[in-house]
């Protein structure tokens, strides 16, 4: 286990390298917006992304809003972010109107927020998500929703061919859970991240210890 002084120094020269915003971003989506996520470990792909300064986002997986909400504040002031979830009352971790409330005054004027309700591995919803971005690609891919093999595959393999060569690629709860056994996200990563252009982000690199961000640079 690390300790809280290599974590706070860690989050330190993070914030010094790309500036607090990220940092406050990344507190304000865990403490006040429901994001189940460590601190540096959001910091740090917030930080990516906000040098991307995407105009288009997809996140599959919204639960509460707490990293659109970070997304909508990096991105650009007339982005289109899309989100896609289950509803909560079947999903458990999916996400409702309720969750989204906050989030729209966050919204720059230019901005747009579109939530699809629906299942990320069904056709009609893949379809729903090609027809909210237009002709234009994504710039970001965020995937934190079904965290079985099958499920994290799938949704990358769907959506990932809307991201354009140089944007982003991000998949949440890359290091093996003890307390989630069925999460299964670790071994897809494992899978497809060598020979390719990637970023790792485990702030807790103990043995089962959980969560973790990989990042991958669509070539």
């Amino acid at each position: 286990m690390i300790g809280r002084g290599r974590q706070l120094a860690r989050v330190a020269a993070t914030a010094l390298r790309d500036g607090f915003l990220p940092l406050q971003l990344a507190r304000c989506a865990i403490g006040e917006h429901g994001a189940i996520q460590r601190t540096w470990e959001l910091q740090s792909l917030v930080g990516m992304v906000r040098r991307l300064r995407p105009a288009r986002v997809v996140e599959i997986g919204s639960y509460k809003g707490g990293t659109l909400f970070c997304w909508i504040a990096v991105a650009r002031p007339d982005a289109h972010i899309v989100s896609v979830d289950l509803p909560a009352e079947i999903a458990g971790f999916g996400a409702s109107a309720a969750d989204f409330a906050p989030l729209r005054p966050c919204l720059a004027p230019g901005q747009t927020l579109t939530a699809i309700v629906g299942d990320s591995h069904a056709p009609a919803t893949l379809q729903r998500v090609r027809d909210a971005l237009g002709p234009a690609p994504a710039d970001l891919l965020y995937v934190d929703g079904d965290h079985s093999y099958a499920g994290v595959k799938a949704d990358v393999e769907m959506y990932g061919p809307l991201v354009r060569p140089g944007g982003l690629i991000a998949l949440h709860d890359i290091h093996e859970s003890a307390l989630w056994p069925e999460s299964q996200s670790h071994v897809y990563w494992a899978e497809i991240r060598p020979g390719r252009r990637s970023r790792e982000f485990i702030a807790e690199p103990r043995a089962g210890s959980g969560m973790g961000i990989g990042v991958l640079v669509v070539e």
